[in-house]
């Protein structure tokens, strides 16, 4: 069984058990906490404090080795003046959402992008791009492929879905797990070449031991068998 509870503020520490920080980002209205809720609970919620910022955690099955542990950042409606470097330090993986009604919401993610990057002073995020509200097909702004187009000069995964259909609550559920194994796969890589660097430093270091030792070792006469 999953559990879910809302943390008081973000946690810092190395201490995670394993756990993805997830930072849900956008302008005000476009659909963050709805997106939020509807992946933590299945409920829709239609109406919420649009400056109350939340953490949850989110652990799918607390006995399963392999289960999908979540921090999800539901961070209030931010524009760049109202940008936090600690959005971009204290995560893991970015959602970045924008209303297909809306073009301005969509403009305005290329720009909060840049600031994760120069926050990270890194391009490589791992990440979704989601236009959410498409169920309002006839109030689009945003195409599917200008979505398509700048997930991929993100180096995003794209989505395209409404918070407030029930019959697209797989396609929410999916979004979250694919960011959490796409982390998982991002955190293996690094290990494995922190491991293969550690290695390589140790046969190194054990080289040169040997070559010192040898250098060391006092020459002995061929002759005598006595050090020369």
């Amino acid at each position: 069984m999953n559990g879910t509870r809302l943390l008081r503020s973000p946690q810092g520490g190395d201490g995670r058990e394993g756990i993805c920080r997830v930072v849900v980002l956008g302008v005000s209205g476009v659909g963050k906490t709805a997106l939020t809720v509807r992946f933590l609970t299945k409920r829709f919620i239609g109406e919420y404090c649009p400056t109350l910022e939340s953490v949850y955690r989110y652990i799918s099955n607390p006995h399963d080795d392999d289960d999908i542990r979540l921090d999800i950042l539901d961070t209030a409606g931010q524009t760049t003046t109202e940008w936090k470097d600690s959005y971009a330090l204290w995560a893991d993986c970015f959602v970045f959402v924008y209303s297909i009604t809306e073009y301005s919401t969509f403009e305005e993610l290329s720009r909060l992008r840049r600031l994760v990057e120069s926050s990270r002073h890194s391009t490589s995020l791992t990440c979704a791009l989601v236009g959410n509200k498409n169920d309002l097909v006839y109030d689009r702004q945003v195409t599917v492929t200008q979505g398509r187009q700048l997930a991929a000069d993100m180096g995003a995964r794209f989505y395209e879905l409404s918070a407030c259909d029930w019959n697209q609550v797989p396609q929410v559920c999916q979004l979250f797990t694919d960011l959490h194994a796409s982390w998982r796969r991002a955190r293996g890589m690094r290990d494995s070449r922190q491991r293969k660097s550690s290695s390589s430093a140790k046969f190194k270091q054990a080289i040169q031991k040997v070559i010192s030792g040898k250098s060391s070792t006092p020459k002995r006469n061929s002759l005598t068998g006595l050090p020369s």
